[in-house]
């Protein structure tokens, strides 16, 4: 399908209509200045207050807590899988969150499938809504190349003056824009207009890391005893939000629930952080990661060094909620920069 304008008087209708086969999700403010995703009656443009989400839209695939299995011992076992899943609609999604949500794509579908996450992927259209300026102070995202998005949507809309340059990606993006809003085949006046705000907004968006984002797994696999990790280690309190807030962290725990019987129960996950005391513990009393310093320089690694290794991405996508939720003002970019500074000064002494 060719791009096509879709008025901004429209959205409404636009989210109001795909109700009918949908749930909607879309970003509502909570609060003076906090945004959350939640479940919407009709579009509302904050792009001139908005920053990103307290929680990311990751929570609609790969929720904070969910059940994989149920089952009985009596009068003999017996094992369901439960996997649930409902046809949904992310509305307005930025395009470091639907970054994110594809790096999720591949750590799922990689190695062991996740039937849980996939069966809610297969279910989800996403509506994107690109950034012309910066959306607040912490925001990377050009930094860590996340702020152009060439796939992981259905449709993407740019407000180019009222009207809305949609991109079409998907045959179901296709589907829901004939079927739930009114539109029209976008020109070569508008296709102009498009690219001329696309071009203009790269002078707005500073690159905040003293390096090439390709270049980060270099310093970072021979930062293991920079200074940096000490004194976060006597800043950190461990308490996790960094990993709770991320787009792309995606441990989890997994126990099981006994009913007050113990004759049936569930199998549930829930979201977990390598930031917490017992992450790396085992059971024998040993703890791998036993300092806040060690796990904070483990969750730097795994956004800049060994997951950006393993998939040729940054696994950092600029959205900035770590910084802004962190108790004690740990800063990602400021992190990132001490240890390429770190690793600059030792060379020039050497």
């Amino acid at each position: 399908m060719k791009d096509v304008l879709i008025k901004g008087k429209d959205l409404s209708a636009f989210c109001h209509n795909l109700q009918d086969s949908f749930i909607v999700y879309g970003v509502r403010e909570k609060e003076e200045g906090h945004f959350i995703f939640d479940e919407i009656d009709e579009f509302s443009d904050s792009l001139e207050k908005y920053k990103p989400t307290i929680l990311p839209p990751k929570k609609y695939l790969f929720p904070q807590q969910e059940t994989l299995l149920r089952f009985d011992t009596e009068p003999h076992l017996e094992i369901k899988s439960v996997v649930e899943s409902k046809k949904q609609v992310l509305f307005g999604v930025r395009p470091c969150d639907i970054h994110g949500i594809g790096l999720l794509d591949k750590i799922f579908t990689s190695d062991n499938e996740d039937s849980n996450y996939l069966r809610k992927r297969a279910d989800t259209l996403i509506i994107g809504m690109d950034c012309m300026e910066p959306c607040y102070e912490h925001a990377h995202c050009a930094s860590v190349g996340c702020l152009d998005i060439d796939d992981g949507y259905d449709i993407m809309m740019t407000d180019i003056g009222g009207v809305f340059f949609t991109t079409v990606k998907t045959p179901q993006g296709e589907e829901i824009v004939k079927k739930y809003v009114e539109y029209t085949i976008a020109g070569e006046e508008e296709s102009e207009r498009f690219l001329k705000l696309r071009s203009d907004r790269k002078g707005r968006f500073d690159n905040k890391i003293e390096t090439e984002v390709s270049n980060l797994p270099l310093f970072f696999k021979n930062a293991d005893n920079d200074p940096v990790w000490k004194e976060l280690d006597e800043r950190c309190l461990g308490c996790g939000r960094c990993n709770i807030v991320c787009p792309t962290c995606y441990c989890f725990d997994v126990y099981d629930c006994m009913d007050l019987t113990m004759t049936s129960g569930e199998r549930c996950r829930e979201w977990d952080a390598c930031t917490l005391k017992d992450f790396a513990a085992v059971s024998t009393g040993e703890n791998f990661r036993s300092t806040r310093g060690l796990r904070l320089r483990h969750r730097f690694n795994r956004k800049f060094n060994y997951l950006m290794t393993k998939y040729n991405t940054s696994f950092c996508v600029g959205c900035g909620r770590c910084t802004r939720s962190c108790p004690v003002n740990i800063d990602v970019i400021e992190t990132v920069n001490a240890v390429i500074n770190n690793h600059n000064n030792n060379h020039e002494r050497e």
